[in-house]
């Protein structure tokens, strides 16, 4: 299967990126002051399970980084169990391409959780704020179903061998992409 194919096939994941960027970046606008987040703060990168559609879009970059960087992330693969391997020097060697709970982590989100409904961020963002509009909220349940929606999609289009719900970082690095499509 051709690049193309595989790039056809993760489009509407990116679709949904592309509206959690557009949201993430509403939320820094308007908390600007609020959020500390930033390169070197990675208290929150660790050792992540990934539906299929965010490992192959992860596999897809990572077979797009250059040499020297795939062998450091082969080298951190070996080390760690608990870390994230992509993180390098307190710098993810693939944020362009991170998945959608890397790009979530630490910015508000609502959920429910026995009928309360309840709002998480990172303790290190948002000082002093007791409230947010809805529009500086994103709704997790609401994401988790559409990616669920969107995975389905994904492997119904590859129609290859059944994957487990979920996949480890350390595998999904190393899915080959072009063999398994």
């Amino acid at each position: 299967m051709n690049p193309k194919s595989l790039k056809d096939r993760l489009k509407n994941y990116r679709a949904l990126l592309g509206q959690v960027d557009a949201h993430i970046k509403r939320v820094e606008t308007t908390y600007s002051d609020q959020i500390v987040c930033k390169k070197g703060c990675d208290s929150c990168c660790r050792f992540l399970t990934l539906f299929p559609v965010e490992a192959f879009a992860l596999a897809s970059a990572f077979l797009e980084m250059n040499k020297s960087d795939q062998d450091i992330v082969r080298a951190a693969l070996e080390k760690t169990t608990t870390g994230c391997p992509l993180l390098i020097n307190h710098q993810c060697l693939l944020y362009k391409a991170r998945p959608i709970i890397c790009r979530t982590h630490g910015y508000p989100l609502y959920f429910k959780k026995k009928g309360e409904t309840l709002v998480d961020f990172c303790p290190k963002n948002f000082k002093g704020v007791t409230s947010f509009p809805k529009e500086s909220l994103l709704n997790l349940e609401q994401l988790n179903t559409l990616l669920v929606a969107i995975n389905n999609q994904f492997l119904e289009s590859i129609k290859t061998k059944p994957f487990a719900d979920r996949i480890p970082m350390s595998s999904a690095l190393l899915l080959l992409v072009e063999s398994l499509l």
